[in-house]
Order: C-alpha cells, then sequence, then structure tokens
C-alpha cells in the first residue's frame, strides 16, 4: 500500500467531514437522548446521588436506559469514524485522524478530570493519573485496577473509546475483512464469559468492540437508500429501546439459561442482545437498509418478550423492574403503527452537540451538588436541586463544546498547519 507523505492535511472538523459526507443530523438527537439517559439513571437511578437525605419514587428510576445508551454510543462512534475517515491511508491521513480524534476529546476530558477530583478531593494519585492516561477500567488489569475517579465513574467509557479509535488505524491500514474481526471479537467474548478464569478486561474490550465495529460496517457497507423512510415509528423504538434495556440489565438471557458468569466485565457476551436494536435505530435514523432489516425489526420486538416469558416462568415477574419492561414492551408493541417524523430529531440538536461534554460533566457536578447545596431532603428541595444541576450542566457544558473547543481546536490547527509549512 503506497504511503503518501506529501498529501495536504485534513484538518477540517469531524462536523464538516460530516456534511461533505451526507452525515444524517437526527443522529444528533439521538446522541443527545442518549446522554440525557445516562445522566437520568445517576440522578434518579443511584439511591441518594442528588440530596443526600431524600430520592423520589424507585419508579423515576426506569425512566432511563443508560446501559444500552452507552453501547448506542459505541456504534455511532464507529459510524462516524467509518463515514468521516474516507481517504486512503497514508502517514499524513493518519497524523489528521489522531489530530482529531485528540482535538476532539482531550480538552473536554481534561476538565472533567479536574471537576471530578474538585468532586472527590481524597481520591489516590494512581487513580487520578490512571485516568489521565484513559487507563480507567471497571476490571481489574492482571492483579491490579485502575478504576475511574470517584469524583466520574462516567469516564470509564473513555477507555474503550480510546482503545477503539487506536486499533481503527489498524483496520484502515489493512483492511481485513470486517466479518472476521467479527468472528474474532465474538470469540473472544464467548471465551471470557464461558471461562471466567480468562481475563475479564480482555473480553470486555471485545465485545464493546463488537458495537463498535458494526457501526463501522454500517458506514462502510451499507450505502443510504434513495427511497428513506420520512416517517417510522421512533416513539416504539425508544420505548422497545428502554424495555430492551431493563428487562436484560442484570437479567441476561445467558444467567436465565444456566450460564451465570458472576466475574463478567462490565461489557460482556450477554450484552449483545442490545446489538440489534442498536443497529435498528441507527439503520432507521439514516435510511442505510439492508436485506433482513424486517427480520431485524422481529428479532427486537421478540428478545424483550422471550425474556420476560422466561423471567415470569421463574416467578420473578413482581420485580419492579421488570414491571417497568412489561408496560414498555407493551406500549411499544401497540404504537408499533405510530408513526413520527424522523426529523423531529432535528429539534434537538443542541443537545447532540453538547453530549460529549454533557456526558462527563454531569457526574461531578452532581456530587458537588450533594455536598455543597444547602437545600436538602425535602421534594422541593430535590425538584431544585435537579433544575439548578441541569441547567449548570447544560450550560457549561454549551460554554465548553460552543466557545472553548473551537478555540482550542483553531489554535491547535495553526500550530499544526505551521509545522506543516515549515
Amino acid at each position: 500500500m503506497e504511503i503518501n507523505a506529501k498529501m495536504e492535511p485534513d484538518i477540517r472538523s469531524d462536523r464538516s467531514l460530516e456534511k461533505n459526507s451526507s452525515y444524517d443530523y437526527n443522529l444528533e438527537g439521538i446522541r443527545g437522548l442518549a446522554a440525557l439517559s445516562v445522566a437520568s439513571l445517576h440522578v434518579f437511578g443511584i439511591k441518594n446521588y442528588l440530596d443526600p437525605t431524600y430520592h423520589p419514587n424507585i419508579y423515576f428510576g426506569y425512566l432511563q436506559a443508560a446501559h444500552t445508551a452507552v453501547l448506542l454510543f459505541f456504534v455511532l462512534s464507529g459510524y462516524v469514524i467509518g463515514l468521516t475517515t474516507t481517504k486512503e491511508f497514508s502517514i499524513q491521513q493518519v497524523h489528521n485522524y489522531i489530530l482529531r480524534r485528540t482535538i476532539r476529546i482531550l480538552p473536554i476530558y481534561l476538565i472533567a478530570i479536574c471537576l471530578g477530583v474538585l468532586a472527590e478531593p481524597d481520591e489516590k494519585l494512581n487513580i487520578v493519573l490512571g485516568n489521565l492516561f484513559f487507563l480507567q477500567n471497571f476490571d481489574k488489569y492482571f492483579s491490579f485496577s485502575l478504576h475511574p475517579i470517584a469524583g466520574d465513574a462516567a469516564l470509564w467509557s473513555l477507555n474503550y473509546e480510546v482503545l477503539y479509535y487506536l486499533v481503527f488505524i489498524l483496520v484502515w491500514w489493512l483492511r481485513p475483512k470486517i466479518l472476521y474481526l467479527f468472528l474474532f471479537a465474538l470469540l473472544i467474548s464467548v471465551v471470557g464469559w464461558f471461562m471466567p478464569l480468562f481475563p475479564q478486561f480482555i473480553s470486555g474490550y471485545a465485545s464493546g468492540w463488537i458495537f463498535w465495529l458494526s457501526g463501522l460496517l454500517l458506514s462502510w457497507k451499507v450505502h443510504p437508500s434513495s427511497q428513506k423512510e420520512s416517517f417510522l415509528p421512533l416513539i416504539s423504538y425508544i420505548l422497545l429501546f428502554h424495555a430492551t434495556n431493563h428487562v436484560f440489565t442484570d437479567n441476561s438471557i445467558l444467567s436465565v439459561l444456566g450460564f451465570p458468569n458472576p466475574v463478567a466485565s462490565f461489557i460482556n457476551l450477554s450484552d449483545l442482545t442490545f446489538l440489534p436494536i442498536c443497529i435498528l435505530i441507527l439503520c432507521e435514523i439514516t435510511g442505510r437498509y439492508f436485506y433482513g432489516l424486517i427480520y431485524l425489526r422481529l428479532l427486537c420486538f421478540l428478545l424483550p418478550i422471550f425474556q420476560l416469558s422466561q423471567i415470569t416462568l421463574k416467578g420473578s415477574i413482581f420485580n419492579p423492574q421488570l414491571v417497568v419492561a412489561s408496560f414498555f414492551t407493551i406500549l411499544a408493541i401497540l404504537l408499533v403503527n405510530y408513526n413520527t417524523s424522523v426529523n423531529i430529531l432535528k429539534k434537538i440538536p443542541l443537545m447532540g452537540r453538547i453530549s460529549y461534554a454533557f456526558y462527563l460533566l454531569h457526574m461531578p457536578i452532581a456530587v458537588l451538588m450533594r455536598k455543597y447545596f444547602p437545600w436538602q431532603g425535602t421534594v422541593l428541595s430535590f425538584s431544585l436541586g435537579l433544575l439548578i444541576w441541569l441547567v449548570i450542566t447544560l450550560s457549561l457544558s454549551s460554554f465548553l463544546e460552543l466557545v472553548i473547543q473551537p478555540k482550542v481546536k483553531s489554535q491547535w490547527l495553526l500550530s499544526w498547519t505551521g509545522k506543516v509549512t515549515e
């Protein structure tokens, strides 16, 4: 493969590249909803996370699909990288790719770490340093651990993302068949589940990579249809997305069938039950249809129904989480013929644009609110604290993404182009 080091650097932002790649900005809306879903888990699903002396009714904690939302982030990440990395591999293009990823991730990430340390100042130095180098993981690295900092546990997923960005360079260079990569990742994921002594962090990376590869495959191999649907049962899909999250979280098919793995990674083989709904939503929104999509739609409805039926037979149906999952599933089936314009997602593009900062900042701001907000312990104080937390998080995220990030980008790119012309 020829390496052309004389190519002019492609230093456009991801967003400008996305425009030239017919990027569908409805994805910004989905990304924003996913970020809100993760935040909802932390303020409603984790008891006393925002207020140390009051927590709302348990059912508020089920108005989210946080775990599946993070996996959807992986799919979207692979999809966008596939769209924005269209030129032939070269040393210069790799430099451009690394520069764009660094500018996009690092500045806001460093601010998030600072806020996390401010929220929990007793954090150990080795944990902070591990997070600075994207080494944080809930799993052990063989005999030692480097967890996300306590003040911002949401940083865990960046460990996965950065690894996938780096591995993509090899995929871009060697261009292996994606099917072989899928089979390899699946094999490692299976081994990790059925052999608990296998390093779980490796199988965790493999399981998450299957989601990332799915997005990459859709962007590289499945072309947008000229007959893209303007209307689709979006509400039904979102309800199904939530139902799938709740029915399979802590109740995997493998465990129900008698194959549990109590030491499984945070991302593991059982999470593949979330993959169909993630792919379905992405395909429907972007109009990337492939043979068999109709069966994928059917599978997305059958999976939670099958799981609920198995759990019901075991007598656990009165678990609140499963009650909510059943409600979402039934509602998704009832609304499957209720079509909504896909462009409704364009009405919330700002949330998508600031979703990265919002995702990284919402936890340390919530911890600071829990520690220092003067009114606590009542419905009114919780509601006021929730509103203030949301306003601060949205405002700071908007400032960082829309003001600071462009300035940092322009300075870094100016420095880069200066070096190229010297």
